[in-house]
């Protein structure tokens, strides 16, 4: 196989990154989706194929969503593929009793009349650990059907939401199984100016008034001091966990007119007083960065989320180098150190915007 395939590729930093990370070799459990919705040469792509996704609490994880989109490949073919793909990893890994589950909350997306209507249809995702895969989830677009199929808990949070916050518009409703419970969230669209103080009456009704000044200050100041996000550059993400609700802001930072230039290096300071999670930053990107290239992308992707018994954490959505060109000078190896923050501000410029 050439190797400017992207599945090639993409098989080739997902293995090198799990050895650097220490977790165990995803290949058994996502390499045919990766083969038949990769398989295609290198070249511009509307969205990112694989892409990998950091996030503060697990940064020994490797986590990524594939994005089926090759040649001739349909709504119906993604979200048929998608959902063939987890459900094949939930029945491997955490047995036959969650793929039970699974196949009741998949129901509706298999049916023909949620087929016919979609026009973006759904990705695949994954997280790996030491002990394998820890989740897999499928994240399918919002159709007319969906309302009505959500769990009572979470149907009566995007109720909630949409009453308490103008202008929100459910997108995606994403499934995940892991090894202990399952999930379903729900991320809404925001068509309008968001002024992050407009959180607080939402937070506040669900439970997370406590936490709004935690997550407005911590995004605000990885933003260089921006308290307002402009119409469709971000999406609200609601999932009802045991410890409560969970709410995620992500930022779409190839729409923000002017992105900060250090965003990177923001990001490090805001995290100063967590030390254990810069190192697990700085391990995260040297894993993810391919021989021979100055660093391992570009981040396309801000989150900040919130839960009752956790304070605002970080998470970020990479653009690897590796689907952008091949590198220019012949190949030194990655240096085996932390990456200082100005080599990691250098990475900071956005380029692309993942569905969750």
């Amino acid at each position: 196989m050439h190797a400017h395939n992207v599945a090639t590729l993409a098989k080739s930093l997902i293995s090198r990154a799990s050895q650097r990370l220490g977790v165990a070799a995803p290949d058994e459990d996502v390499s045919d989706i990766v083969d038949g919705s990769l398989s295609y040469p290198l070249g511009p792509h509307r969205s990112v194929p694989l892409s990998p996704h950091y996030t503060e609490t697990t940064p020994e994880h490797l986590a990524f969503v594939v994005q089926p989109e090759g040649p001739g490949i349909t709504p119906s073919d993604r979200i048929e593929s998608a959902t063939r793909s987890m459900s094949r990893i939930v029945e491997r890994n955490f047995g036959r009793e969650a793929r039970h589950w699974l196949d009741g909350k998949t129901e509706t997306m298999r049916g023909g009349g949620y087929l016919r209507c979609a026009s973006m249809g759904a990705r695949f995702g994954s997280s790996f650990d030491r002990n394998g895969c820890s989740e897999s989830f499928a994240q399918y677009e919002w159709g007319p059907q969906l309302m009505d199929t959500l769990p009572s808990a979470l149907y009566r949070i995007v109720r909630t939401a949409m009453e308490s916050l103008p202008g929100l518009a459910p997108a995606l409703s994403t499934v995940r199984c892991g090894r202990s419970s399952g999930s379903h969230q729900v991320s809404f669209e925001i068509d309008r100016p968001l002024a992050l103080a407009a959180l607080q009456p939402l937070m506040d009704q669900l439970g997370l008034g406590s936490r709004h000044a935690g997550l407005m200050s911590a995004l605000a100041f990885v933003l260089g001091a921006r308290f307002t996000l402009p119409p469709d550059t971000c999406m609200l993400t609601l999932r009802p966990t045991r410890s409560g609700i969970e709410l995620r802001l992500d930022v779409n930072l190839d729409a923000l007119p002017d992105p900060p230039a250090q965003l990177m290096a923001l990001m490090r300071l805001q995290m100063t007083e967590r030390p254990k999670s810069l190192q697990g930053l700085d391990r995260w990107l040297l894993a993810l960065t391919p021989d021979g290239y100055p660093g391992p992308g570009t981040v396309s992707v801000l989150s900040v989320w919130v839960r009752p018994d956790l304070p605002a954490r970080l998470a970020l959505y990479l653009r690897p180098a590796l689907f952008e060109s091949a590198p220019t000078q012949p190949a030194p190896r990655a240096p085996a150190m932390p990456i200082s923050a100005a080599e990691a501000a250098a990475w900071a410029a956005p380029d692309w915007a993942p569905m969750h």
